[in-house]
């Protein structure tokens, strides 16, 4: 529960500052958008997983240190490291299809399958319907 809402108090500040930013509108999505929709994303969730927890309360043991936790941690901590040099696209492409294999246990060909499709996907919603130009990288 503790967890729960450290991460409803992450959404709330997500929340707060975003409400500071101009929303825009649903045609033109200003700066402020996004993150108010993933603050109340975060906070809803946060609140469900909070409610279980509290429902279900000594249910279970609880293991610290999990393989995949960890795994999601290190790839995520590289993301920042390696957005620009590689560009958006292969960063995000190479993240997806990473945790696709190391956590889904997905095939590699599988996982570059549906990795390029979410490339496709991003480079679609955020460099044609959205306008937005993101880092391109050497690809």
């Amino acid at each position: 529960m503790l967890v729960a809402g450290m991460l409803a108090a992450a959404g709330a500040v997500f929340v707060w500052q975003a409400a500071l930013l101009d929303l825009g509108n649903v045609a033109l999505p200003g700066p402020g958008f996004f993150p108010l929709v993933l603050g109340a994303a975060v906070m809803i969730f946060a609140t469900v997983i909070g409610i279980d927890c509290w429902r279900r309360a000594g249910a279970g043991t609880i293991e610290l240190g999990h393989r995949d936790v960890a795994i999601v941690i290190v790839a995520l901590l590289a993301v920042p490291l390696v957005f620009e040099l590689l560009g958006a696209n292969m960063t995000l492409g190479l993240l997806g299809a990473a945790l696709l294999v190391l956590i889904g246990r997905v095939p590699l060909p599988l996982a570059i399958l549906a990795a390029g499709l979410g490339m496709a996907a991003c480079w679609y919603f955020f460099q044609v319907l959205l306008g937005l130009q993101l880092p391109a990288g050497p690809l």
